[in-house]
């Protein structure tokens, strides 16, 4: 169950109960991995006590570039990655999300530094999955954007439509974004299971090789590199599929 996809699963800490929910739910259902993403530096409340070991804390990461301009008000780069650290030494699995990878001048150094920081502060061992994506959006997101009235270049990057009806960039620069990323991952591979979220499979075969025929394929190849039975950060894979 993957949870922050529509607001920041951290950002409050555990107000309202929200984390003692959560966490108790992990503990009744240790089938179930539970995902909480961010993009903010609070994980006092996981230091603090037991966590259920099929929690696992996720970071969407960027370019310093892109956090400064255009993810107001949320942790920059290095405090994310020493969040995640200070979460991997007590124990707790992590995870990393690559999106969106935004398309800019000097994006390729950029994007591959980010990854070489990651390398460099976690061991394979520690790190669940990771996901590649780039900026996607539906069309109420673009209208919410010019409504909310936040500095963004965003809506001046080279936009089209898929098939279904989200805009995206154009496949040729994804497959360069993503086979980028994954060739500074490369240490990992093999090692991390390392996917991308919501693309269709002519993507995956020019970025990684191959497709998964199917979602329980892709479950099976989740399993391979996180053997404690638990299910598949499988929604990504769905919509890329639908």
């Amino acid at each position: 169950i993957g949870t922050g996809q529509s607001s920041d699963s951290l950002m409050w800490g555990n107000r309202g109960g929200m984390l003692d929910d959560l966490c108790a739910f992990a503990g009744d259902h240790p089938n179930v991995l539970l995902e909480l993403k961010t993009k903010s530096a609070r994980v006092d409340y996981f230091l603090e006590r037991d966590v259920p070991p099929n929690v696992v804390l996720s970071w969407s990461l960027n370019t310093p570039a892109i956090i400064k301009n255009e993810e107001h008000f949320t942790a920059s780069l290095e405090e994310r990655l020493k969040a995640a650290r200070k979460a991997a030494d007590r124990g707790i699995p992590v995870a990393f999300h690559f999106h969106p990878m935004v398309y800019y001048e000097g994006w390729k150094e950029e994007y591959t530094g980010v990854a070489g920081k990651v390398l460099e502060n976690f061991a394979p061992g520690e790190v669940r999955f990771i996901s590649l994506g780039t900026v996607t959006f539906i069309k109420p997101v673009l209208q919410a954007i010019r409504r909310g009235g936040l500095p963004t270049k965003m809506l001046q990057m080279p936009f089209q439509k898929d098939p279904l009806g989200k805009w995206t960039y154009p496949d040729r620069l994804k497959e360069e974004m993503f086979k980028t990323l994954y060739q500074a991952l490369a240490p990992w591979h093999g090692k991390v299971f390392i996917y991308l979220c919501m693309e269709k499979p002519e993507i995956w075969k020019k970025v990684f090789g191959f497709a998964y025929p199917s979602h329980r394929e892709f479950e099976n190849a989740f399993a391979l590199l996180n053997p404690f039975g638990l299910t598949s950060p499988g929604e990504c894979h769905r919509q890329g599929r639908l």
